[in-house]
């Protein structure tokens, strides 16, 4: 499944009903099955970081922003840690609802939001990083995936992979909404 052995032949070992010793996982092996279950992509956006938190921070842009979203409804606006949002989505063709919780929240700079539900087999914690740039400001987003239930290793790995493919498509066209109406302006 990782395209590795996971457990390499010694040659040496138990001869408990053919089983034979195991030598342990090379350094390679380990970063293998031990993956990072986060990423962090960064993009320059022509625009105050002011404007393109406040623009991020809508919940009117987020299907702008992500086209599988449908609905982002927090429970309080201004959002600010401890707020409650309820996101509906449809991913790969499937509809899902979701809850994340506002953790921080440092207006015009920083927020952090953490999955709620579905809480099992994985939660996910989202930073969002707003910081002065000479041509704008940079955008980061970065995300660790953490495993908590059976199945977990495997669907936080994997949804790694495809949060970062996202997050990548997603700062661009940020970026092309963000400097097409700065330009509008």
């Amino acid at each position: 499944m990782l395209g590795i052995d996971l457990y390499a032949e010694a040659g040496v070992g138990s001869r408990h009903r053919g089983h034979r010793a195991r030598r342990p996982l090379t350094a390679a092996q380990r970063g293998q099955i031990l993956a990072p279950m986060c990423f962090r992509e960064t993009v320059v956006i022509h625009a105050s970081p002011a404007a393109a938190f406040a623009y991020l921070a809508n919940p009117a842009t987020a299907p702008v922003i992500d086209p599988a979203v449908l609905s982002y409804e927090p429970d309080s606006l201004p959002m600010r840690a401890g707020t409650m949002n309820t996101i509906r989505v449809r991913m790969y063709g499937v509809p899902m609802t979701m809850t994340s919780r506002v953790l921080e929240w440092e207006e015009g700079r920083r927020m952090v939001i953490e999955s709620v539900r579905p809480s099992r087999p994985m939660r996910a914690v989202a930073t969002h990083l707003f910081e002065p740039h000479p041509d704008g400001v940079r955008y980061t987003w970065s995300m660790e995936m953490i495993p908590n239930g059976r199945g977990g290793r495997l669907l936080a790995r994997l949804m790694t992979l495809l949060m970062r493919r996202n997050a990548r498509r997603q700062q661009l066209r940020f970026k092309r909404v963000m400097e097409t109406e700065s330009r509008d302006m």
